[in-house]
Formats: structure tokens, sequence, C-alpha cells
């Protein structure tokens, strides 16, 4: 609120203005619109600039508990100047205003803000409510209004911030601790996790891919080394007990069937040489940290191998 100085006697249509908004503060203030109030006298006081209106400016601040805005403008009208034979009223207002701000002297609440972990040589910027608190009133009690504030206070990287409940003829103290955010470690950090992590993500597919493929692997060539190999026996125990063979010397009309059940032997042969292979690889991939959950690993899970049996051919397919 500005000060009160003297100005332009007001027009007649300013006077008739301001008696209006005074009638509709007042009205307002009965119908519990508070901010209505304050703003119509507020309006009026602008234009005539008395002690009648800006004690009603004061008094809507006080139902609003602007206290320290109120004891402003209280103390404003108590000092402002008497006109020569100026009305009655104006010199009730001003006493009045006067008995108000002293009122409000033990009613308005303060708060001291102290700031921790200062680097040295720096000075730290400290906000109430947005509003920057100057560096020399630090440590001091801070008149405020009574209600909900926010204090914050920064320095370089760090900073700190609290929320803060003030009641009426109340003092507190708030310390403000200052920490570094330090988004620079923290993406560092996070980074280097992450680049920690990615050879150990990549070791443990390669070696559970391995474990699930090398005891599978394991399995069909066992599976498909049995059954050849079976076949191969039953073949040659067949060829041997027919007519066309004496001993170990048969005729030519056996000759297909000596090949398929030597192919058959060769293939169960094969196959048990890759059940090795595979059992080997299955214990690499458990040693090296391998898992043997295989819905868990999409590698693990498109391996597929598996026997193929044909007229006189046995074999493997896989897919990967």
């Amino acid at each position: 609120m500005l000060g009160r100085v003297a100005s332009a006697e007001p027009s007649a249509a300013d006077k008739e203005t301001a008696r209006g908004l005074m009638i509709t503060g007042r009205q307002d203030r009965t119908q519990g619109d508070l901010k209505g109030a304050l703003k119509a006298f507020a309006a009026a006081d602008a234009i005539m600039r008395v002690p009648t209106t800006g004690l009603e400016v004061a008094r809507s601040q006080v139902a609003l508990g602007l206290l320290v805005e109120a004891r402003d403008t209280a103390l404003q009208v108590a000092r402002s100047v008497a006109a020569a034979r100026e009305p009655a009223p104006f010199k009730a207002a001003r006493d009045a205003a006067a008995a108000l701000s002293e009122e409000l002297v033990a009613r308005i609440p303060s708060l001291t803000v102290t700031v921790k972990n200062v680097p040295d040589g720096v000075t730290p910027t400290v906000t109430i409510d947005g509003a920057a608190l100057p560096a020399e009133t630090m440590g001091e009690p801070r008149k405020l209004d009574p209600g909900h504030h926010v204090v914050e206070a920064k320095a370089g990287a760090a900073s700190s911030r609290k929320e803060i409940d003030l009641a009426e003829q109340e003092s507190k103290t708030v310390a403000l601790e200052l920490s570094a955010s330090e988004p620079q470690a923290t993406n560092e950090s996070t980074t280097g996790g992450a680049a920690a992590e990615e050879p150990h993500a990549g070791r443990s597919t390669a070696s559970t891919a391995l474990l699930i493929g090398g005891f599978g692997l394991a399995g069909v060539g066992v599976i498909v080394g049995s059954i050849t190999g079976a076949l191969s026996i039953s073949k040659t125990g067949s060829i041997k007990s027919s007519s066309a063979c004496e001993g170990n010397v048969c005729n030519p009309s056996e000759d297909g069937d000596l090949s398929s059940a030597r192919t058959m032997a060769t293939v169960s042969t094969v196959s048990f040489v890759v059940a090795g292979v595979g059992a080997v690889a299955g214990v690499v991939g458990l040693l090296t940290g391998g898992s043997a959950a295989p819905a868990t690993t999409e590698h693990a899970a498109g391996l597929r191998i598996e026997p193929t049996f044909g007229l006189g051919a046995v074999g493997l397919r896989g897919r990967f």
C-alpha cells in the first residue's frame, strides 16, 4: 500500500464512488466474503486516502490473517497528518488504527532461519514463500503472517527445503542443512552400474544357452544313439540268422541290409559322441552361471533339436 500522502481533492464523482464501495465492502464482510470486502475497501481508500477508508482496509486484512500487512496499513493511518478542521470520524479512525497496530505486535508470529553446511566463501540464497530473505537478516526473527510457509536455501549445487506452519503469537526456528544434489555423480553411478552389469548379463545369457543347449543335445544324442544302436544290432542279428548267410559270409542279396546296419551303427556312434560333446557343453554352462529355466532365456527357448527317422536313414535336425 502506498504511503498516505496529501493528494488533490477528490471530485464529487470520486467521493460518491468511494461511498458506494464502502457500502459494498461492509455488505461483503457481513456475508462472509472477506476478500471481496478487502477489494472494495482498498478501492475506496485509493480514491479518498482518509483514515476511515484506511482503517477498514486494515481490519479486512486482519480478518484474512494478513497480520503483517494489516499492521503496516494501520501504522500508516495512525501516523497520517491530521488536516485542518478534519471531521471527528477521521480522528477516531486514526486512534483506532494506532490501537490496532499495537495489538498486532503481539499477534504476529516470527520465524528464524539458519543454514548449516554452507561452503566457505559462499553466501546462501534463502527464500520464504519465494521471496528472497536479505542476507543481513539471516539468523534473526522474520515476521510473517500466520499459516503455511515454504523455506528454501541454495548455495551452488547444494540445497535444502522445509515447510512449516505458524500460528499467531508463535516463534519458531527452522534449520536448513545443505546437501548437494550431485546430479552428475548420480548419472555417472547409474551409467557405471549399467556398464558393469552388461557383461554379466551377457555371460548369464550365453551360459544359460550353453547349459540348455548342451544338455539338450546330450539327451537327444543318447536317444538317437540308443535307438540306432538297437536297430543296428537287431538288423545285424536278423541278417546272420537268415539262410542267405553262413557264419560271417552272406550272399550279395544281403548287401543292402548289411549296408543299412553299418549306417545305423555309424549313426549310433556319432550320436553318442555328440551326446558327450553336449554333456561337456552343458557342464560348462552350469559352471559359468547358467540357469536351467528355459522359460526365462530367450535364446534357450528358441533352441530345438530332435531326431529324424526315414526309410533306411536316421539323423538329427535342429532350429536356433
